[in-house]
C-alpha cells in the first residue's frame, strides 16, 4: 500500500496546548514563589521546577493531578493557523501525546479540549506512554525523550521553547515553532 501524504505526528501539550501558561497562571494565582519572571525565562521543562518551595512544588504538581486541569488549557497562539496550513499543504496530521497517569481525566480531557480547538483533529488523537511506537514520518514535540530517537520511524522536530535549545537533550535537532513560516516545518515533512 503506498502512502500519498506525508504523517506529521504533533504533541499536544505546548505545540497546541499552552500547559506552561496555564501552570504559570496557576501558581502566580496561588501567590507561590518562583524564580524566574515569565515564561520566556523558563530553562526547565517542567515550570513547576521553577517554584523556590519544594512544599509548593508539590502542591503545585497536586493542581496539575486534578480532574479538568488538560479541560481548560488555553491555545497556543498560531496553532490553529498553522494546523490548518499542514492540512491545506496535504499532510497527514496526528495528533501524539502522552497521558498524565496521575491525573484521573487526562485522557478525556485531552480529547474533549481537541473537540473543541482543533475539530479537524477530533478522530485523530493518540494517546501513549511510548511516541517510538507510533509510525509517522515527523515528529513536532517539545521534548521527544531521547530513548524514543533511535527507534522511531520518524524523524524528530523540537518545537521551539527557551527550555529545550542550545546545551539540553535536543540541541542540534531541528527546531519549529508557530511563529516561524510554515514553510521550514513544510520542508522537513516532505523531506
Amino acid at each position: 500500500m503506498t502512502r500519498t501524504a506525508p504523517i506529521l505526528l504533533l504533541d499536544l501539550d505546548t505545540p497546541l496546548a499552552d500547559f506552561d501558561a496555564q501552570t504559570l497562571t496557576m501558581i502566580r494565582d496561588a501567590g507561590f514563589d518562583i524564580d524566574i519572571d515569565g515564561l520566556g525565562d523558563q530553562t526547565h521543562r517542567y515550570m513547576t521546577d521553577h517554584i523556590v518551595s519544594p512544599a509548593q512544588r508539590r502542591l503545585a504538581r497536586n493542581l496539575i493531578e486534578q480532574p479538568g486541569w488538560f479541560r481548560t488549557l488555553p491555545v497556543v497562539p498560531g496553532a490553529q493557523e498553522g494546523v490548518a496550513a499542514l492540512f491545506d499543504a496535504g499532510v497527514d496530521v496526528w495528533v501524539c501525546t502522552k497521558p498524565l497517569e496521575a491525573n484521573p481525566t487526562c485522557r478525556d480531557d485531552k480529547g474533549a479540549w481537541l473537540r473543541e480547538h482543533f475539530p479537524d483533529l477530533e478522530d485523530r488523537l493518540i494517546i501513549t506512554p511510548d511516541k517510538s511506537l507510533i509510525v509517522g514520518d515527523v515528529l513536532l514535540d517539545d521534548a521527544p525523550h531521547p530513548s524514543w530517537l533511535d527507534r522511531a520511524a520518524w524523524d524528530p522536530v523540537v518545537f521551539a521553547t527557551t527550555y529545550n535549545g542550545p546545551g539540553t537533550a535536543w540541541d542540534g535537532l531541528p527546531r519549529f515553532s508557530w511563529s516561524d513560516p510554515i514553510d521550514i516545518l513544510l520542508n522537513l515533512v516532505f523531506a
